[in-house]
């Protein structure tokens, strides 16, 4: 199925994030009218509510259509990704599969071990990949977040292996109960955790992907957990068909968590 924008709608969306990028304070009305326009474009593109929600938080108790409202950091960040969007965006959508995959189905696990010395790690069928945690995080909060761990090989994975799960409506499976509410609802009031969840939300609109996400116990995922462990010997019992070699590390990827502390 597809789903077509008519043509003058996304250029005034655009003409309209630009003008709102520049600015350090817009009108309550002008605010009003930007939303409106971007819930119209979401009813072809639901994941593009992850960008507005800021939008209304800023407007709540205003009622003064020439009030001024001020355009926060965090409101800036989903303009640029909704601009981004637009300058890929050819005014079609297109709905492939209708029916949920389940992770298991896909063959798609994930899971971070806390410690330093240890790692996140991302499953794909035969394919997988494992990141490190960087030296500059030992001590820091950062490692103590475990929402934000756990979320970390989520987006290596849509980054990594995103044109396989094209057009999918996929089930996501993990162990961190405060992980669930923020996929299902594509948001959070963590700063550090959103850094994540707005290229992980535009990477899935750029590939038609839906997600939402439902718990598992830990003990069920165990060739994950072996990997994120660097239980190299178990990892390879549990899966022995794995590549030799992990998957290489986007270049994205990394220069998304450089700026995230």
């Amino acid at each position: 199925m597809m789903v077509r924008i008519p043509a003058d709608k996304p250029d005034k969306l655009r003409q309209q994030l630009v003008k709102m990028l520049g600015c350090k304070k817009t009108t309550l009305l002008d605010l009003q009218s930007l939303t409106g326009l971007l819930n119209f474009c979401s009813k072809a593109i639901p994941s593009a509510r992850a960008f507005i929600r800021r939008f209304y938080d800023a407007m709540q108790g205003m009622t003064n259509p020439h009030h001024h409202v001020r355009i926060s950091a965090e409101m800036r960040e989903d303009i640029k990704m909704l601009l981004f969007f637009l300058d890929q965006f050819n005014g079609t959508y297109l709905f492939n599969e209708l029916k949920w995959v389940d992770s298991d189905d896909l063959e798609l696990y994930t899971d971070s071990a806390g410690g330093i010395n240890l790692d996140c790690a991302a499953i794909f069928g035969t394919h997988w990949v494992f990141f490190k945690w960087p030296s500059k995080w030992k001590n820091c909060p950062i490692m103590r977040d475990i929402t934000f761990l756990e979320l970390v090989p989520i987006f290596l994975a849509f980054l990594i292996w995103s044109n396989e799960f094209k057009y999918k409506r996929i089930v996501l499976h993990t162990d961190n109960k405060g992980l669930i509410p923020i996929l299902n609802r594509k948001t959070s009031k963590s700063k550090r955790v959103m850094g994540l969840v707005r290229p992980l939300v535009l990477c899935s609109m750029l590939c038609g992907i839906y997600f939402k996400a439902i718990h598992i116990e830990g003990k069920s995922n165990i060739v994950a957990d072996a990997l994120s462990r660097q239980q190299m010997g178990r990892f390879r019992m549990s899966l022995p068909n794995a590549d030799e070699s992990p998957a290489p590390i986007p270049e994205s990827f990394l220069q998304t968590l450089s700026k995230i502390e």
